[in-house]
């Protein structure tokens, strides 16, 4: 499906993936599984093949990152003697050195402001559908053990709640009151979160790509956010949207949450 999206960017015209690009060592990939900053990394370098190793972080590993690059950030690259954070950094790295495949592979972004108006719109939406998913679907390596669940509902706030206010004011016996009360309003919220899908169904401009003109950093911005759309039990997606969702799954090997969703 992504065949003439992967050729416009690439100019090649069979396969639809580049060559496997394997190194020696194989550079490895820090993420979250659920962060769209990590889906960024992986779903760039699924799109490129390069073969790279993924170590999903525990939520309150603190040590790891640090010492890597002196903060607990995610995602971080990891490619012998060079480690680096920042996901669009990191992509454009990988896209403009020979070393990891064809150059120039993922066109300049377009800023699609609708897209963007789209995202404010529904942030608070978003946020209280999602994150107790995160925290109580089975599945996260991040959110494996109690101490990674706990560390993210700390550090996450629900509304009305910005977040500095939700680490200082609010107990973390009343966040996880809140995350649960979320929760159990999914039979309200859903309707609501299925209308918000389906404005995104003429923002797509055809299954393959969002954005007229092929692969670009619109797809790699855009679908590392509403992967995590795919958690929600009882999501309603229109044609377009699920085809784009299931195409770049399956061509950057990134799995979506249908078997987790709740």
């Amino acid at each position: 499906m992504l065949l003439s999206c992967l050729v416009a960017a690439i100019g090649l015209a069979l396969p639809v993936l580049p060559a496997r690009v394997v190194l020696s060592p194989v550079p490895t990939v820090h993420v979250y599984d659920h962060c769209p900053f990590c889906v960024r990394v992986r779903l760039a370098f699924g799109l490129k093949n390069i073969k790279h190793n993924v170590n999903f972080l525990a939520n309150d590993d603190v040590a790891t990152p640090t010492a890597l690059v002196g903060k607990k950030v995610s995602p971080i690259f990891q490619d012998g003697a060079l480690v680096m954070p920042e996901s669009l950094d990191i992509i454009r790295l990988v896209d403009s050195d020979p070393k990891y495949g064809p150059v120039g592979m993922f066109k300049p972004g377009s800023e699609r402001k609708d897209i963007k108006a789209w995202e404010k719109k529904h942030q608070n939406l978003m946020r209280e559908v999602q994150r107790p998913r995160y925290v109580k679907s089975v599945g996260f390596p991040e959110f494996a053990q109690k101490d990674g669940r706990t560390a993210f509902v700390k550090n996450h706030q629900l509304p009305p709640y910005e977040k500095a206010d939700w680490k200082a004011d609010v107990s973390q016996e009343k966040k996880e009151e809140l995350y649960d009360a979320a929760f159990a309003k999914s039979a309200e919220l859903l309707p609501l979160f299925n209308a918000a899908l389906a404005e995104l169904e003429p923002m797509i401009h055809c299954p393959d790509c969002v954005t007229d003109g092929g692969l670009s950093y619109d797809d790699i911005e855009f679908w590392s956010r509403v992967r995590s759309c795919t958690l929600v039990k009882g999501a309603v997606y229109g044609p377009k949207l699920k085809a784009y969702l299931d195409n770049y799954s399956t061509l950057g090997d990134v799995p979506l949450y249908y078997s987790m969703a709740l």
